[in-house]
């Protein structure tokens, strides 16, 4: 029987290949949660990102020199988080 990739595996993958678009995608993950405040969507997303950059972070430690605290490991704040005053 074939085995099929979870949508989570497939936009880890993605995010590995392709880092330069995770702050869009933080972007536009917060944008949709400010629409329909579907928490759990949000935290799923959320949840992918932060394994896609432990994986990025871990594999920068490893091929670095510098000090664990270098600042190639910030993560920068690129998002808001939206507040729904309408409730």
């Amino acid at each position: 029987m074939k085995k099929f990739r979870t949508l989570d595996e497939f936009e880890e993958e993605y995010f590995r290949k392709h880092p330069e678009e995770i702050d869009d995608y933080l972007t536009e993950i917060f944008q949709e949660y400010a629409e329909d405040n579907d928490y759990g969507t949000l935290l799923a997303s959320l949840r992918v990102v932060v394994r896609v950059r432990e994986i990025n972070e871990i594999a920068i430690l490893r091929d670095s020199t510098d000090n664990f605290c270098d600042s190639k490991l910030d993560i920068p704040q690129t998002a808001e988080v939206p507040t729904n005053y309408d409730d």
